[in-house]
């Protein structure tokens, strides 16, 4: 994706490498990605509603709360490949579709993501667990708490833990070899 950058591959990255949900993604615009400054500004959401009568509709409102409406720096590698799309999108309009006249609606962008991972021959999962993936990364290379629920737009930092936070086995055997020998000194030292 990032050797060769498309908005839709990219789109993907921002939720796996800055959290963003993928109604984020699907309201971002041009405007939104400071590319001087390095900064993604998440003013809008796009979601598809239940209207009645098994009909629905495509909204774009605000993000989901006002914690959410939020600025997130721009890793450098991200940062590059967004500079070399906007050289060949123009730049403008939609992000993901480059236009002025609609963005792409969360459904049909699900359907891109599905598709980019089959090709990346990962497993696929539903675009939300990207988010999930995001969250327990940081706290595994030890982000603080309170950095990581801004990111993701959570008023409350207890959110980000209880909902987006995971471990593994895997991870749980490595921080108890690492804690155990400085335990197993302070035992020592009492008797």
């Amino acid at each position: 994706i990032l050797a060769r950058p498309t908005a839709r591959g990219l789109g993907l990255l921002l939720c796996m490498q800055l959290g963003l949900r993928i109604g984020e993604v699907c309201g971002l615009q041009w405007r939104d990605i400071d590319l001087k400054a390095g900064v993604l500004s998440v003013r809008r959401t796009v979601q598809r509603i239940c209207c009645g009568g098994g009909k629905t509709q495509v909204i774009l409102q605000s993000p989901k709360t006002p914690s959410s409406r939020r600025e997130i720096p721009l890793p450098r590698p991200l940062l590059e490949s967004l500079n070399a799309l906007a050289k060949t999108q123009g730049g403008s309009g939609w992000f993901l579709s480059g236009r002025a006249e609609k963005p792409v609606e969360p459904r049909s962008y699900r359907k891109s993501i599905r598709a980019l991972l089959k090709k990346a021959k990962v497993r696929l999962v539903h675009p939300h667990m990207l988010r999930h993936t995001f969250a327990t990364f940081c706290v595994q290379k030890g982000c603080d708490l309170k950095t990581l629920s801004e990111l993701m737009g959570h008023a409350d930092a207890s959110i980000t833990l209880r909902k987006y936070v995971h471990t593994t086995l895997e991870r749980k055997r490595k921080e108890l070899n690492r804690i155990y020998p400085a335990m197993r000194v302070k035992a020592v030292q009492l008797e």
